[in-house]
């Protein structure tokens, strides 16, 4: 596994040899250090460092040296970082309180890129993902990262990224729950489990106006999690809640908002663990199961970060469940 450097035009200078690759994605950091001896300093500000044929690489940011033990330090964003120094705007000149888009996910991707200026060094597959977004609404000023990752999980995907031919590809790609078929239980590794009943399934959602003239939406969820105006639990069975969004704009993202508040109240199962695999290559976003030996109580989560370190082209892999 070859760790390439580049110049700041981004163009191939050298393979780096004895150095430390620390990175970290997902839900926070989305950052590097590579670490090598001060007499090998070889990269500049701006230049690049990738694996070809992976999401492991980044732009580096700051230069650190540390004269105590000859050690030198690129800092940087991987790529889910550069992403994540991007925001999404609303066309302010029309006004508008969203950008909502619509079309092929890797297509609605693809827009963004353009949008925020980033195709010089990411782009999208030519071919479709088969995956579709309807009208989403990204949040207000959100990040690029977790813009894309937000849309995508509504649709039940993620984004996976790839270096390939000088560009960072970024492609949807539907979310695998390995809970189906594996699980890890509590003979394997450490584990917090919390497994959730009796959540909150009506939700009163208030928007804007006062007193009699104010918006309200009942919300209720199933027993399968579908969310609807139609209510299944009743007597004790029912559990409320009062959601306030005053600053809404309007009804149907009152609804939006509550719809996603109700779901997260649904999925109130918690899953907290860190583990190595160096047989499986998951994905931030793909789903795993845990179940504790003694109780049998089992749930399951989404992977929240990836931390990998390479050292001499050696490749070992962390992941972390649960926030």
């Amino acid at each position: 596994m070859d760790l390439i450097y580049t110049n700041k035009n981004r163009e191939d200078v050298g393979v780096l040899k004895d150095y430390t690759f620390d990175l970290a994605f997902g839900t926070d950091e989305n950052d590097f250090e590579l670490t090598l001896d001060v007499n090998n300093h070889c990269c500049e500000p701006s230049c690049i460092i990738y694996v070809d044929g992976t999401e492991y690489g980044g732009i580096v940011d700051k230069i650190n040296v540390v004269t105590k033990d000859g050690k030198l330090v690129y800092k940087g964003r991987t790529w889910h970082g550069v992403l994540g120094s991007k925001i999404i705007t609303p066309n302010e000149y029309k006004y508008e309180a969203y950008l909502t888009m619509s079309g092929d996910a890797n297509e609605v991707i693809g827009k963004v890129l353009d949008r925020v200026g980033l195709t010089d060094l990411f782009e999208v597959p030519a071919e479709s993902s088969g995956l579709t977004i309807s009208s989403y609404s990204f949040d207000r000023y959100t990040d690029v990262y977790s813009g894309i990752v937000k849309m995508l999980a509504t649709v039940s995907a993620k984004p996976k990224l790839t270096f390939k031919s000088g560009k960072v590809v970024i492609s949807a790609c539907p979310i695998v729950d390995y809970s189906q078929d594996e699980q890890f239980d509590s003979d394997q590794v450490e584990m917090t489990i919390e497994q959730a009943h009796n959540t909150v399934n009506h939700l009163i959602c208030l928007g804007k106006g006062e007193l009699e003239e104010r918006q309200v939406v009942h919300l209720y969820v199933d027993g399968n999690g579908n969310v609807s105006e139609n209510q299944t639990f009743t007597g004790l069975q029912e559990v409320s809640s009062v959601y306030d969004y005053s600053s809404v704009e309007s009804l149907d993202e009152l609804k939006k908002s509550g719809t996603e508040k109700l779901k997260e109240y649904a999925n109130a199962d918690k899953v907290q663990m860190n583990f190595n695999s160096e047989e499986t290559a998951y994905d931030v976003g793909d789903i795993v199961g845990a179940k504790e030996i003694i109780t049998g109580i089992f749930a399951k989560q989404k992977i929240t970060k990836k931390i990998v370190t390479i050292t001499q082209g050696l490749v070992n892999i962390q992941y972390k469940v649960g926030e």
